[in-house]
């Protein structure tokens, strides 16, 4: 079943060992760095080499952990993601059905991201061009807010209480949400009349009816 501790762990993995701990330190002074270029002049206008000279370091271990500058910013914003929900002290009921914890989630992100506007865009293009959460390596930088794995933990546990189908693959399903999840992010930045919230909405539904077990 799914606990606040579970969550904790899926948004904020803990570092183990000195190189990942060094790696982790390194990551955020870059983000950090950047976010407050990215602020002060507009991320348009912003490029690697000022992100690397004004975070200290070469231009090669910039690159070594962020091959674009697309992927300074997916880090930025998953790790403002997950220390804010972090502090909102946001858990999942691990009594709850999944439409309701799904829909929990889906409305803080979406409060998030309306408060996020400029940067989702480039994010969003990023994260669609280069979507591969089963294939990262140790020099690529694991997005501290890894939303596929909370979609698979709360898939999982539909699954156990019969509320999904569970012939199909937990892994597959949430990825299949995640697509689904983007798809209503770029729906409402293309054009800012929607709800976002309601763009949720219509996402859990899809999902939910479309994967619920038989009998449900």
């Amino acid at each position: 079943m799914t606990s606040p501790t579970d969550l904790e762990n899926v948004l904020n993995p803990p570092a183990s060992g000195r190189r990942p701990l060094k790696k982790a330190r390194l990551t955020e002074q870059i983000s950090t760095v950047a976010g407050e270029l990215f602020r002060a002049h507009g991320y348009m206008a912003v490029t690697m080499e000022q992100i690397a000279a004004a975070s200290g370091v070469s231009k090669r271990t910039l690159y070594k952990y962020f091959p674009v500058k697309e992927a300074v910013l997916a880090h930025l914003l998953e790790g403002e993601l997950a220390r804010d929900l972090a502090s909102l002290g946001f858990q999942f009921d691990p009594k709850a059905p999944f439409r309701a914890n799904v829909s929990a989630l889906l409305a803080e992100s979406a409060a998030w991201c309306e408060r996020h506007p400029d940067y989702l865009l480039p994010y969003i293009r990023y994260k669609f061009a280069g979507f591969k959460p089963d294939d990262q390596t140790a020099d690529e930088p694991s997005g501290s807010g890894d939303m596929v794995q909370a979609w698979k933990m709360l898939i999982v546990a539909a699954q156990q209480r019969g509320e999904l189908d569970a012939s199909h693959p937990a892994d597959g399903l949430a990825i299949y949400f995640h697509y689904l999840y983007f798809g209503a992010l770029m729906r409402w930045i293309t054009d800012r009349r929607l709800d976002l919230k309601q763009e949720f909405a219509t996402v859990v539904r899809l999902f939910v009816d479309g994967a619920r077990a038989a009998g449900q």
